[in-house]
């Protein structure tokens, strides 16, 4: 398996854009990639979009974005009131929004939902996404569902127990609305992750689906 490492100048901040629908969407599917970037660049920057939301959630997924981005240099934060499930029904929204705060980021990564994923709200972001950013790498993550429409990754990211655990810890206490949801549970979050690991040969790791990569 062909390791890669994300380098970059010293003069300039990593800038990475995380797209979700959902207000948990982006910490589920990418959670644990997004706080090792962090990491290992200081002063990355970083735009994180959201979608559909209501009051409550969104004040979760503020509180959520701080928690997960304690290393970023700065933060955009976008989280847009669309209704959930019929985001189809408001293109002309998320594109605007993608307009105002994701073009004008020009990320170094972006981060989005899976072209194939069988939720309409995350096929619809993966969909535009990919038109926006022709020219840049993009990870798509995956989320766990009722659907049952997981695919096998073809980019892993290999996460550490602790940040393993950090990640699932941060899930439970930012977002308390969804914990009566079936599929919010940490057997299910700790799982994938470590089906993910045994494919790349590490004890944890998030997948991701990426259409192009050039290596220059």
């Amino acid at each position: 398996m062909l390791k890669l490492v994300i380098a970059q100048p010293p003069e300039r901040p990593l800038r990475i854009l995380c797209i979700g629908a959902h207000c948990d969407d982006i910490e589920i599917g990418a959670g644990g990639s997004i706080m090792r970037l962090l990491a290992a660049h200081p002063g990355s920057e970083v735009c994180w979009i959201v979608c559909a939301s209501s009051p409550a959630r969104q004040a979760e997924a503020e509180s959520s974005v701080r928690a997960f981005c304690t290393d970023a240099g700065n933060v955009i934060t976008a989280i847009a009131g669309l209704p959930e499930n019929v985001l189809p029904q408001h293109v002309t929204e998320v594109r605007d929004l993608f307009e105002r705060h994701a073009r004008p980021f020009q990320p170094d990564i972006v981060f989005c939902p899976h072209r194939d994923d069988l939720h309409q709200d995350h096929r619809l972001l993966a969909e535009i996404a990919l038109q926006f950013f022709r020219d840049h790498p993009i990870l798509e993550y995956e989320i766990v569902k009722y659907d049952g429409d997981l695919h096998s990754p073809n980019v892993y990211v290999e996460i550490d127990d602790a940040l393993a655990a950090r990640k699932v810890d941060l899930l439970y206490e930012h977002f308390p609305t969804q914990h009566s949801k079936t599929w919010f549970d940490r057997e299910a979050f700790f799982g994938l992750m470590r089906l993910r690991g045994i494919e790349c040969n590490a004890r944890y790791a998030e997948g991701f689906h990426a259409r192009r990569v050039v290596i220059g």
